[in-house]
This record gives structure tokens, C-alpha cells and sequence, in this order.
């Protein structure tokens, strides 16, 4: 265990002054906390000192953003502190993409959005249709996540019971033949596809084929019999509400039920608590991360927020969930890379206009029709 303290140090030792050293052994320290924390175990001993860097870096920029006075969030160590910016965007996010709109049949008309008075507050985990927090590991399966949680969501507000099913069958078992979100599984795909390739042949139980690409960082072959499959979850579509529209939003939140959203997490990494406001609308907002809202609230000293959770375990954030900020009046800005977060191979968009933090409001969905083989007549 002391390897990565006397290789730093003898390393270091010609530049550092007795204060700097004692700075590097307190970093040491922490570092040996997460690594036990967190499980890390790295291949080679030059990996981990390159890891030790990274975190070294990753809690000076903690520290310092913690330090500000005007800050209305906080960072903290949690499992992506040895990963640069790049590799955390590379493994954990991108792997979902938007596509059509597809019906919005039942969506709330815009003109009559904000007809009755809302309440200050909503938080469907209070309702207990809120399942446990996920984790998707190493696996770029966030739009997976997200489509299950909100199945999930939606069986417990038809049926009063919570029905945890199967993230690994849309991993491992949905094509993606055209490249929409991504390549498919860990790479990547969409929650409309989700929704339908649920709407065709139903999903297991999460008992019934647990979640493992996480932990081995791969989509995997699919494991279900399909002359055998004990199908426990179903829908009959999905709606999506108005594009970058709040008061659409907060009615269905206020009314209805949760949820799916794509944002930019880019810079997610690190937070630990408070309401989350640093997306930038000036520059490029890439949509690159599926999760979903299940409300909103305020508080006297933070003001407005929205509440999301996320699929990157409890030990990440609020016990797994961010805070982002409300605005009263809506900003905007513009994703320019929609091929990264937004659209199919080839589909030759160049920007879409994104509004809310971090492009919350561009285009949030929910299922209709759920229900359990319980349901379904013989």
C-alpha cells in the first residue's frame, strides 16, 4: 500500500518544499480512502500513480470551487475522481440520442398549460413510484436506465406495486440498426426505440436477467430464451411533450407522473449537493445524457431547482440525484453537435435549439399504456 507514497514522493522530491510535501502526503491519503472506497484496483503500478495525478488534479479544482463564495452547488470525491474530464465524457456519457418526436397525441395543449395553480412543490419519490437508484457502471446504457426507471415509475402508479425490471434485456437484446444514439447496448441508443421494442415483446424481471454490463463494461449477447420468456412488464406507446416547453413540463410533473429527460452531464463529474447552474448557454450544449425528473421544488437560501436522478449509483450527487436550477424565465442555447447527442447516423442535422440547464426541457417523454403480464388476458 505505501508503493504510490514513495514513488510520488522520491519523484517529486527535487521541486517540493516541506510544505508541498506535506500537501502531497495529504493528497496521498485521500487517495488510498477513495481507492479503498471505491474498490479501484489498477493493472499496473505506473497506471496508479498516473491515477493518483488525476485525482490529485480532480481535488485541487474540488477545493477550489468549493472555496468560492457564490457558488450554489458543491464538488465532492466520489467515483469518477481519477478520470480526466475526457474520459469521464468517453465512458459514462453519450450513449443517448434523440430522435423524432414521435406522437404527441395525449400531450397537454400549450394554450391551456398553466390553467390551474400549480403546487410549489413535487417530488414523486414521496408516492412510492420511485425505484432504487441504478448504477450503469461502465456501460454508456443511460438511455436503457432511464426507460426503465420510467416503466418502472408508471407500472407502480397503475398497479400501487413496484416492479423492478430488466436493464439488461434492452442492453443486450434491442437492435440498433441504424445507429440511432449510438451503436447499440453500451454504445448507445435511444428511449423512443426502447419504448417500442417494449411495446412489441414486453421485458423480464430484473431477477430474471440481472444487470452485468456495468461491471464488465460490455453490451454482452443476448440471454433470453425466446421460445421461454416469463414477460412481467408492457406498455402501448409513449408520448413526448412540446420541445424546450417548462409549464408543459411542470404540469405533467404537477398532474401526471415523472419524466425522461436528456441533458448535457458533462460537467456532472464531480457534484456532491446543492442546485447545479454552471451549464454554460453560450456555448455548445451537447445532449449526451439520459436520466429522469421526477420534480421540482424551492427552497428560501437555493431558490428554484428541478429534481433528476441519475443512473451513476447513491454514492454519486444527493444519495444519486442532482439538483438543477429553475429559471423563472426559460433560457436557451444551442446544441451544435447534434450528431453527437441528438440525431441518427447521416441524418445531416446541424444545431438544435435546447432550453432549460443544461438542455433539460428539449424534449421529455413518458410511457402510456403500462401495465404487468397481470393485465394481459390469456
Amino acid at each position: 500500500m505505501k508503493t504510490i507514497f514513495v514513488v510520488a514522493l522520491v519523484a517529486l522530491a527535487p521541486i517540493l518544499t516541506s510544505a508541498s510535501v506535506i500537501g502531497v502526503e495529504e493528497n496521498l491519503r485521500d487517495f488510498l480512502e477513495f481507492e479503498h472506497r471505491f474498490n479501484k484496483v489498477y493493472d499496473t503500478e505506473t497506471e496508479r500513480n498516473r491515477r493518483f495525478e488525476v485525482f490529485r488534479q480532480n481535488l485541487a479544482e474540488i477545493r477550489q470551487h468549493n472555496s468560492q463564495q457564490d457558488v450554489s452547488y458543491i464538488k465532492g470525491i466520489n467515483q469518477f475522481a481519477d478520470l480526466t474530464a475526457d474520459e469521464f465524457r468517453s465512458i459514462h456519457l453519450g450513449g443517448y440520442i434523440k430522435t423524432g418526436m414521435g406522437s404527441t397525441a395525449g400531450a397537454v395543449s400549450s394554450n391551456n398549460l398553466m390553467a390551474q395553480e400549480l403546487p410549489s412543490s413535487v417530488d414523486w419519490r414521496t408516492k412510492g413510484v420511485i425505484s432504487d437508484i441504478k448504477n450503469q457502471g461502465n456501460c454508456g446504457s443511460c438511455w436503457a436506465h432511464s426507460t426503465i426507471e420510467q416503466l418502472e415509475s408508471y407500472l407502480a402508479l397503475a398497479t400501487g406495486n413496484m416492479t423492478k425490471l430488466s436493464v439488461q434485456e434492452l442492453v443486450s437484446c434491442m437492435p440498433n440498426v441504424l445507429e440511432c444514439g449510438g451503436t447499440g447496448g453500451c454504445f448507445g441508443a435511444t428511449n423512443e426505440m426502447a419504448f417500442q421494442w417494449i411495446q412489441s415483446f414486453g421485458l423480464v424481471a430484473e431477477e430474471t436477467y440481472p444487470y452485468t454490463s456495468g461491471t464488465t463494461g460490455k453490451t454482452g449477447e443476448c440471454g433470453l430464451n425466446t421460445a421461454n420468456m416469463d414477460r412481467v412488464g408492457w406498455l402501448r406507446g409513449y408520448e413526448t411533450l412540446p420541445r424546450n416547453h417548462q409549464d408543459a413540463v411542470m404540469n405533467h410533473l404537477a398532474t401526471v407522473g415523472p419524466l425522461s429527460i436528456a441533458l448535457d452531464a458533462s460537467s456532472f463529474s464531480l457534484y456532491q449537493g446543492g442546485v447545479f447552474d454552471k451549464c454554460d448557454y453560450d456555448k455548445n450544449i451537447e445532449i449526451n445524457h439520459g436520466v429522469q425528473l421526477v420534480g421540482y421544488g424551492s427552497s428560501p437560501d437555493e431558490g428554484d431547482y428541478w429534481l433528476v436522478r441519475n443512473s451513476w449509483g447513491e454514492t454519486w450527487g444527493e444519495n444519486g440525484y442532482i439538483r438543477l436550477r429553475r429559471e423563472s424565465s426559460v433560457q436557451c442555447g444551442i446544441d451544435n453537435t447534434p450528431a453527437m447527442g441528438l440525431k441518427c447516423k447521416d441524418d445531416g442535422f446541424t444545431e438544435q435549439k435546447v432550453c432549460g440547464q443544461c438542455g433539460m426541457l428539449f424534449a421529455p417523454s413518458y410511457p402510456i399504456g403500462a401495465m404487468t403480464s397481470a393485465h394481459i388476458l390469456p
